[in-house]
């Protein structure tokens, strides 16, 4: 038996090892946007919520993230999210309690992945 926070490393460590198959410092732009995204969403949604950091991200285009945020999600206790699209509905329509949950849960998924840029990206230049 698994804990929960194995159970999201688990699925965090294969979303961040396709952006970065080997550690290297000399990182492509999308590898070095990826890594700043991945950093910069945990505080997002303790600052401004769930539903409005999704909004943010994908206004701004980070469906790449997104994509492995709502992998990681559902990999990990949330089947209902099969996709970005459908976290975000979620985030938006769930029931308060369900809100909470997933914010909660949707925060231990970020921040393993930005445990896992972190040690396969290293730190900003």
């Amino acid at each position: 038996m698994q804990t929960r926070s194995q159970q999201y490393a688990q699925a965090a460590f294969p979303a961040v090892q396709r952006h970065y198959p080997q550690a290297t410092k000399d990182l492509s732009k999308e590898q070095k946007e990826y890594r700043t995204v991945a950093k910069k969403f945990p505080s997002l949604i303790h600052t401004c919520g769930l539903a409005q950091a999704i909004a943010f991200y994908q206004a701004k285009g980070h469906t790449d993230y997104l994509a492995d945020l709502a992998s990681v999600v559902s990999r990990a206790g949330h089947p209902e999210i099969t996709n970005a699209q459908s976290l975000a509905e979620h985030s938006r329509t769930a029931q308060l309690s369900l809100y909470m949950r997933l914010s909660r849960n949707t925060l231990m998924a970020a921040g393993w992945i930005k445990r896992y840029v972190e040690a396969l990206a290293g730190e900003d230049e």
